[in-house]
């Protein structure tokens, strides 16, 4: 390999865009090739990122054996069958977030990566966020104790984006709804910062949007090794006019000598250092995190490091989501996660 790495975008819709605007911003990548069912979008990703060709089969890009690297942009039902394929290539794989829809499609993605000797990473974003990466650094320097208690709301109304992407509303194309959609993300984040689930109950509330055949709106009740608890809300039917913190949900930290809450960029740190009704509020500099992601998915394919969301970390994230489920068919029933 050169020191330029080649790489093949896979899917040129949002996430797509997201991808080829962040490696287009890196000296030392170039995107040689661009592939969508659709073959509109693939030329307009492709013109707006100067990228030499586009496709509609993806298999032109697996072809290639200029190209290095792929990203995976496609629907969750998608990722595996796709990852295999690419890693059988023996291109490196960043793949969207989630993994797969359920932990047999992850245990072969990882497995044909390992046996082809390719890094694959998961475009977990919310892993290079700089406020979690703060909040992280706050948990770990003791800033507010033990935490014992957790809480995240992802609360937004995204009908319009869904009905765009009809394979959304597809309860088995998508992997189920708003807890695969949203609850992959916090989870991921709470596994971060207060470490792993043990068990989980997981409640629907009414379906707020009849197109959606998979959940629009939960509940998570989640119990760590350590013991602390945490509450996940996730819903793609609240409607509010509050715009959403960077993370795009508020947090809240309870730690037994005091509490962080994020409020847009910055972190409020209330503690038994602070003086009684004050708080240390520190703004956090803001970052792209798609082009974090990126940038670190390109480090580990040169060194040879494995990434902080590799299929394996991954996984483990998705073994919580499929255990929500599980309780969740079963009435909330609190379910031990099987990692």
């Amino acid at each position: 390999m050169s020191n330029r790495l080649n790489v093949g975008v896979i899917g040129c819709g949002w996430a797509g865009e997201q991808h080829a605007r962040s490696y287009s911003s890196l000296v030392d990548v170039q995107i040689l090739a661009a592939a969508d069912i659709d073959e509109e979008k693939a030329k307009k990703l492709a013109k707006r990122w100067r990228v030499k060709k586009w496709q509609r089969d993806y298999r032109r890009i697996l072809g290639d054996a200029k190209i290095d690297a792929v990203s995976i942009c496609l629907p969750h039902y998608l990722h595996s069958k796709v990852a295999v394929e690419v890693a059988e290539a023996s291109k490196h794989i960043l793949c969207e977030k989630p993994i797969a829809n359920n932990l047999d499609e992850a245990d072969a993605m990882i497995r044909a990566a390992e046996k082809a000797g390719v890094t694959l990473m998961i475009a977990e974003n919310v892993r290079f966020h700089p406020i979690n990466l703060r909040l992280k650094e706050l948990i770990d320097q003791n800033r507010i104790g033990e935490v014992f208690f957790a809480r995240i709301f992802r609360d937004h109304e995204m009908y319009g984006y869904l009905r765009m992407r009809s394979w959304f509303l597809d309860k088995k194309k998508a992997g189920g709804g708003i807890w695969m959609a949203g609850g992959i993300h916090d989870v991921d984040a709470l596994r971060m910062l207060v470490g792993e689930v043990k068990t989980i109950s997981l409640f629907q509330a009414k379906s707020m949007f009849p197109e959606m055949q998979g959940d629009d709106t939960v509940a998570a009740l989640l119990k760590f090794g350590s013991n602390a608890l945490g509450v996940v809300t996730e819903s793609f039917s609240i409607k509010t006019f509050q715009p959403l913190s960077p993370i795009g949900c508020p947090t809240i930290l309870n730690g037994s000598s005091g509490t962080i809450t994020v409020r847009d960029n910055e972190v409020e740190i209330y503690s038994d250092k602070t003086e009684f009704n004050t708080c240390i509020r520190e703004k956090v500099e803001e970052k792209d995190t798609f082009i974090e992601e990126t940038r670190h998915f390109v480090d580990c394919v040169k060194s040879g490091k494995t990434p902080i969301t590799s299929g394996r970390e991954e996984r483990r994230t998705l073994a919580v989501i499929c255990a929500g489920y599980e309780s969740l068919s079963s009435g909330g029933t609190p379910i031990s996660v099987k990692y």
